[in-house]
């Protein structure tokens, strides 16, 4: 008896499961990463705007959003604070791109209230939502229609999810994660994790090789992976770097970018986009070679007007004599 009472005790005693979150919930075996600080974004007037147009020409999807927000009072652009998506590996046989995707979000969404919002959302469609048990946590299954989803909360502000059970599963288990991957760890590293969109990863063979052939030899291998970000808070910056084999080949290709920045700008004078073009850049640092775009308010009206320019009303036909 008093080894079962000591059982008992020791059960209600049992420690949560450890939080998971961030790129600690990222699988070792994930190619490319993005980190989005919905934050930052949903500040930018750009994201703001497009957003808006999105509302406009996609009508199931505004309805969706609305049902999300009205009758599971979940406003996800204020709620969620911060979203990773992780590219898994390619089934054997399938191109790079291919694998599955996991995505992380922090914020605001208590479990008991986005289950019962999946469930009222699949349900009106015959669709489904199940629950079983996965190392001391729920692991829910939504089945709607031929699409399926699996989720867990790795913390109570932390919710992984993707259409691959076993991805969800790696995620939220004890196993090595993306940041001691010797793939990965030095792209992470070079990465701009700050920045309110960033992503790093690994490249497809392809484009290694290609690079290689494209600059006839010149360098000594294909870049490693690649880093970059995007700032829309002020303006907008894009920022795409690749880690090269040698600081020989980073050079060797920051040459060849101005080279074609030249040309660049030269032939959009007459687009009066050179302005514009000639603040892409190219730069290195050690085996990093980066080219970034940092275009103002001002610049950004200017593209717009050139690239999509408002239409020329509608001449009166002349009259008849």
């Amino acid at each position: 008896m008093l080894a079962a009472a000591c059982g008992k005790g020791a059960e209600k005693q049992k420690a949560p499961p450890p939080e998971i979150t961030g790129l600690a919930a990222v699988p070792v075996s994930a190619e490319v990463v993005v980190g989005a600080n919905v934050e930052k974004l949903s500040a930018s007037p750009l994201v703001k705007k497009a957003v808006e147009q999105l509302f406009l020409r996609e009508g199931p999807f505004a309805t969706k959003w609305a049902h999300v927000r009205d009758a599971c009072k979940l406003d996800l652009l204020t709620q969620v604070k911060y979203v990773m998506l992780a590219l898994g590996p390619a089934p054997a046989g399938k191109p790079m791109g291919t694998g599955p995707v996991l995505m992380v979000a922090t914020g605001g969404l208590p479990e008991a209230d986005l289950a019962s919002c999946v469930r009222s959302m699949v349900g009106k469609g015959g669709g489904s939502l199940t629950v079983k048990s996965l190392a001391d946590r729920s692991l829910y299954h939504v089945k709607d229609g031929n699409q399926e989803m699996y989720f867990a909360y790795g913390a109570p502000q932390t919710v992984v999810m993707s259409s691959n059970e076993a991805f969800v599963t790696e995620a939220l288990g004890s196993g090595p994660k993306v940041a001691t991957s010797p793939a990965m760890k030095p792209l992470l590293a070079l990465a701009n994790q700050n920045a309110p969109l960033w992503s790093a990863g690994k490249l497809p063979k392809q484009l290694e090789t290609g690079l290689v052939d494209v600059t006839g030899g010149k360098l000594s291998a294909g870049p490693a992976g690649y880093v970059g970000l995007i700032d829309p808070t002020t303006g907008m910056v894009v920022e795409v770097g690749g880690l090269m084999a040698t600081p020989a080949d980073a050079k060797t290709i920051e040459s060849m970018a101005k080279s074609e920045l030249g040309l660049l700008v030269a032939a959009t004078q007459l687009k009066q986009l050179g302005g514009i073009v000639n603040k892409l850049t190219a730069r290195t640092d050690g085996a990093v070679v980066r080219l970034r775009l940092e275009l103002s308010t001002e610049d950004i009206n200017t593209l717009l007007s050139v690239l999509d320019p408002p239409a020329k009303a509608a001449q009166s036909p002349p009259p008849t004599p």
